[in-house]
């Protein structure tokens, strides 16, 4: 069980980057060199992976293209109807999802449109991702809340958000997230990619405003 909430936790951290966005999503444009290799990648390859989606991520200019290939492998997934399984560092095979449906996809892709300046695109994502009350662990569910509420610009929300999550983390469970949540109201009335990403927002543990 510690080899999955370690991986839990990697899963619900989000991904920023700072740069323009742009579409260019045509394979061998300065986005995706091969997209056809990128989509059969297995789920942890793509979202996890340095050759994967982040290699996307990490060129400038390409959230758009990443947000879209985000949503074209998710749709590929819930197609396919399959098991999502993900090995473990003890090699054992964990199934995290039965169906495909990834909600943490939703998240990932929701925060690229946000970093974008599609707020309420982004907001509508992040809503897929709610997790039920069983299964939503170290406050994911109030992060969420919380980052809805800044994209639409409700700070009380946000600050409720913020101070429900605040009972239900400890120190790497879930207290990067609440410093995401800090940070957002630190710098409210800023843009999603300055709240979530600038240095003087940056309200993480171990990090000094």
């Amino acid at each position: 069980m510690k080899y999955l909430t370690a991986f839990l936790g990697v899963l619900m951290a989000g991904c920023a980057h700072a740069a323009e966005p742009a579409r260019i999503a045509e394979e061998g444009s300065p986005c995706v060199a091969d997209r056809a290799a990128l989509m059969a990648l297995d789920y942890w390859e793509f979202d996890q992976g340095t050759e994967g989606i982040r290699s996307v991520m990490a060129t400038p200019g390409c959230e758009l293209v990443a947000a879209d290939l985000h949503r074209d492998y998710h749709a590929a997934l819930r197609a396919r109807g399959a098991p999502v399984m993900i090995t473990l560092p003890n090699d054992e095979e964990w199934p995290i999802s039965e169906t495909g449906e990834m909600s943490i996809l939703y998240w990932h892709e929701g925060q690229l449109r946000a970093f974008a300046g599609d707020e309420e695109g982004a907001a509508y994502l992040f809503e897929q991702s709610l997790n039920t009350p069983e299964t939503s662990h170290y406050g994911w569910d109030e992060y969420v809340r919380g980052s809805i509420a800044f994209l639409r610009s409700d700070l009380g929300a946000l600050e409720a958000a913020r101070e429900a999550m605040a009972g239900k983390t400890s120190p790497g469970y879930g207290d990067l997230n609440l410093g995401v949540l800090d940070g957002l109201i630190a710098c409210f009335g800023r843009s999603y990619k300055e709240a979530y990403g600038a240095p003087e927002c940056n309200r993480r543990p171990g990090v000094a405003p």
